[in-house]
């Protein structure tokens, strides 16, 4: 009879392990199944995502380039004051010593053409 307990023991073993084995493979396709599903809602997500942010993305291109032009007036407009200050200068005294400029030039170029006119050699 120990001949039958230990087939009998043996055929219990072997069912817990076939059972243990078949624990392993439920296992295995659950975690399987629910990856999937996962792995469904992140693509449904990402695309809902990707659709949110099509609907505002031309908004914030427009906030973007609103930002983008106003820090460079800004920048503009601290070198320009800056440089003012260096030199001492501002657009008007500027803008009026560039026409005395030009009225000199211009001055210069008269003189210069009635001096050459004057030291033609009469024909």
């Amino acid at each position: 009879m120990s001949t039958l307990k230990s087939v009998a023991k043996n055929i219990v073993k072997e069912e817990k392990l076939h059972n243990i084995w078949l624990a392993g493979l439920g296992a295995y396709t659950k975690s399987a199944g629910e990856v999937n599903q996962l792995s469904d809602k992140s693509k449904v997500l990402f695309d809902e995502l990707v659709e949110r942010g099509r609907s505002v993305e031309s908004e914030v291109k427009e906030r973007v380039h609103t930002e983008h032009t106003h820090a460079s007036v800004e920048i503009e407009e601290r070198v320009h004051h800056l440089l003012q200050n260096f030199v001492g200068l501002d657009n008007k005294r500027l803008d009026h010593i560039d026409d005395k400029i030009d009225l000199l030039t211009e001055n210069i170029e008269t003189l210069l053409a009635n001096r050459q006119e004057k030291t033609k050699p009469e024909a």
